[in-house]
């Protein structure tokens, strides 16, 4: 799916929070990275439609999402940095709800399938504040993947994650790419960022400070690794 953006900006009253900025992305695994506070999950929220930008235009799929929000929305698989769960639902309740409002066909089938994959078969009855956090993140994560959406949108998707589990996620990511879904991922692990991603894009303080390949970006940083080329865009630029 294409999203592309042209000239977005931010403000939250006199703070910056994203100079104006173009991106295009269409059937691409993006990284988004920068430290905190650089305009990540801002960026991230204008995409899905929680937010709207001051100027700019977003296009999901060729469509204005201020225009039609509840359609694109539907094709939209979004899970926040800190998902909002309804604690008195029970796992299987909250993803059956998500994927009836998604309009998702075969719903129960679907719930079945993301409960399964995360190992949360046992805990589809479990009240959502009698779990985990880990267990909250997979249920997070079973909501945006519910239905296979052409969009992911993904916010620090493996943070409380243990080891197994953030693999079995990178291969769902890839996965899901190669089925044609196009992926925006945010997160501090650059491990992942540097496996997964086609692209990166890298913010410090509202603004691109670097984007491309990241084997371009690595070659252009001469560093060892991705972590030391995260650094030397994000303390070597304004």
């Amino acid at each position: 799916m294409l999203i592309h953006l042209s000239g977005i900006t931010k403000h939250y009253g006199t703070f910056r929070a994203l100079a104006p900025l173009d991106l295009k992305v269409d059937g691409e695994i993006w990284g988004i990275i920068g430290n905190n506070g650089a305009g990540k999950s801002t960026l991230m929220k204008m995409i899905v439609g929680l937010l709207p930008p001051d100027q700019g235009k977003i296009e999901i799929g060729g469509k204005r999402i201020k225009n039609e929000p509840e359609m694109i929305k539907k094709q939209i698989g979004y899970l926040p940095e800190s998902p909002m769960l309804y604690p008195r639902l029970t796992a299987e309740e909250l993803l059956t709800y998500i994927g009836e409002i998604k309009e998702i066909s075969e719903v129960g089938k679907e719930v079945d399938h993301w409960l399964k994959i995360f190992g949360l078969s046992e805990k589809r009855k479990s009240l959502l504040s009698d779990l985990s956090y880990g267990m909250k993140k997979k249920i997070g994560l079973s909501s945006a993947f519910l239905g296979r959406p052409p969009l992911l949108v993904l916010d620090e998707p493996f943070n409380g994650l243990d080891v197994a589990t953030m693999e079995l996620l990178a291969k769902i990511i890839t996965e899901s790419n190669r089925a044609g879904a196009t992926v925006l991922i945010s997160s501090h692990l650059m491990e992942y960022i540097h496996r997964l991603c086609q692209q990166v894009l890298i913010l410090k303080g509202g603004i691109v400070v670097g984007e491309g390949r990241p084997e371009s970006l690595k070659r252009e940083a001469k560093a060892a690794s991705f972590h030391d080329t995260f650094l030397h865009f994000i303390q070597g630029r304004e």
